[in-house]
């Protein structure tokens, strides 16, 4: 499914390129879209910079499973 969905992601962008060029070849597109389409992208390299920065574990940090101790389940943890 996850791969579906990667192929769906890299078609979609590229089948309303196609439909834009196919059904208004010598139209060039409008300074809203051009404006609007910045700001779309502005607001997903903010996100992927929030993203980045985001209560990250740090690097060297070991993950250990949640487990049963003593008959009680201990929830997954990091340790540093």
């Amino acid at each position: 499914m996850i791969r579906l969905a990667e192929v769906v992601l890299l078609l979609v962008p590229l089948a309303a390129f196609i439909a834009w060029r196919v059904l208004a070849p010598g139209k060039v597109p409008s300074v809203g879209l051009i404006v609007g389409a910045g700001a779309v992208l502005a607001i997903l390299a903010g996100g992927l910079v929030w993203l980045r920065f985001e209560d990250a574990s740090p690097p060297d940090a070991v993950y250990i499973p949640r487990h049963i101790e003593n008959g009680v389940i201990v929830p997954e943890r990091l340790v540093p």
